[in-house]
């Protein structure tokens, strides 16, 4: 009997904290909202910056593309999630196009493709198989640049 109550109390204290963590959440400003958004892609930026300079043979070494593309990779799980409805260029300003939510079966399919790539990316660098990786990365560049095109203002 003890062992069931403390079950329930566990369970219940799990579910309450994941109801208080989902409230939270949807408390989120849109103006917080697109500043994460923006340094989460700084930082996916900064990541592919780095490789392309050793893909350009521009840096030696290659020590770092596995933690680079790690977290190109762990950055592009969440990327579909930082644009939720209320935080697009007709609430506040922001680089990211209307065509998001308006079209958002294709955003979401462009960002699922980075998430694969990105995958695979991180895959063949922990492999240090460097040709496969340097193809690979201009697979994920692409996918980046068609997303930029399709749904990111440019100035």
């Amino acid at each position: 009997m003890r062992s069931c109550t403390a079950g329930f109390f566990i369970v219940m204290t799990r579910a309450l904290a994941a109801l208080f963590a989902l409230l939270f959440a949807a408390a989120d400003s849109p103006q917080s909202i697109v500043k994460y958004r923006q340094a989460s892609m700084k930082s996916m930026g900064g990541h592919m910056n780095a490789m392309s300079l050793v893909v350009k043979h521009q840096i030696s070494s290659r020590a770092d593309l596995e933690a680079h593309a790690t977290a190109v990779h762990d950055v592009s799980r969440r990327l579909v999630e930082w644009f939720p409805a209320g935080s697009g260029p007709d609430q506040i300003r922001t680089e990211a196009r209307p065509a998001i939510w308006q079209q958002l079966p294709e955003f979401k399919r462009v960002a699922a493709k980075l998430e694969r790539e990105s995958a695979k990316l991180a895959a063949l660098a922990k492999q240090g198989d460097a040709k496969a990786f340097d193809e690979q990365f201009k697979v994920v560049s692409d996918t980046c640049s068609d997303c930029h095109d399709s749904f990111r203002v440019h100035d």
